[in-house]
C-alpha cells in the first residue's frame, strides 16, 4: 500500500499520524533538552553529535555536551547545549 492512502485514511478517520505512518516525534524542552519518539536506532552519538534513524529519515541533534540521559525500544531523552535539529533523507 502506498503513502498516499495511507495518509487519506488517517486524516479521514482522525487517527494519530505517529502511530499509523511511524513519523518520529521530536520535542524540544528549551536549548537544553529534547525527547524523540519513534526512533528506530541510534548511527552516531558523541558529544556535538546524535544521529537516529527514524522509519523515513535520519534525525541529526547538533550541540555541545551532548549526552543520552535513557532510552528505550520508544523513546529517548538527549540533554545538553543543543544548538539545531536536522532532518535527512
Amino acid at each position: 500500500m502506498s503513502w498516499e492512502p495511507k495518509k487519506t485514511a488517517v486524516s479521514a478517520l482522525g487517527l494519530p499520524r505517529d502511530v499509523v505512518l511511524g513519523d518520529v516525534l521530536v520535542n524540544f524542552v528549551g536549548r537544553g533538552e529534547v525527547n524523540v519518539e519513534n526512533y528506530r536506532s541510534i548511527l552516531i552519538y558523541t558529544d556535538t553529535l546524535v544521529k537516529l534513524q527514524a522509519k523515513n529519515c535520519k534525525v541529526l541533534i547538533h550541540g555541545s555536551r551532548l549526552r543520552i540521559d535513557y532510552y528505550t525500544a520508544e523513546e529517548m531523552k538527549i540533554t545538553g547545549q543543543i544548538t539545531s535539529l536536522e532532518f535527512e533523507t
